[in-house]
């Protein structure tokens, strides 16, 4: 399902409930603005998948984020990705994304829980999609009196993308005019 904010306002809640979840180590209000201003001028478009139903793990990893690692790995095979195709934890871009998936036909990065928000755009220059998945209830259990289900979000590359690229170079450009004046410092 697509998801359309209409609003800068309704956008901004939009990015800050999928990326920041509640925890304040990731509020970042420049970047929530430029994430949310992309998905109003569609330069990024979002929607949420539905995560399929799958059996339950044997084994509960004890790494961090295990479980939706898991579960992002499964989608992934679904969507035709081999094992050797699927790393976890690997520098990409200056980052580290929980999930790096990649074939010749197309790549992405998977952000598990909350995540930084300039994450979504950096990974985009150089994937096809990013996916968050969110806290919650995974698909695999049913307890009645746990509301908040486990999500899938998907950013992607909107219409109107050369808008991200020209704000960036104006980024770029505005670092650089800076540099000689702190290097003289």
């Amino acid at each position: 399902m697509k998801i359309l904010p209409k609003t800068r306002k309704d956008a901004m809640e939009i990015v800050y409930n999928i990326l920041n979840q509640g925890d304040s180590r990731y509020n970042a209000p420049e970047d929530e603005i430029t994430l949310s201003e992309s998905l109003v001028n569609e330069s990024v478009f979002l929607e949420e998948r539905e995560i399929p139903l799958m059996e339950k793990p044997i084994n509960a990893f004890k790494e961090v984020q295990w479980e939706e690692k898991f579960i992002a790995k499964y989608i992934l095979k679904v969507n035709g990705f081999q094992d050797n195709q699927i790393f976890s934890e690997i520098m990409f871009n200056g980052n580290r994304p929980d999930i790096l998936a990649e074939s010749p036909a197309k790549k992405i990065a998977v952000e598990c829980r909350s995540c930084r928000v300039n994450k979504i755009l950096d990974y985009l220059f150089s994937v096809d999609e990013v996916w968050v998945i969110t806290r919650g209830l995974p698909p695999y259990e049913t307890i009645p009196y746990l509301k908040e289900k486990m999500c899938l979000f998907v950013f992607r590359k909107g219409k109107n993308w050369d808008k991200v690229i020209d704000l960036r170079n104006k980024r770029q450009d505005q670092i650089k005019a800076v540099k000689p004046l702190v290097n003289k410092l």
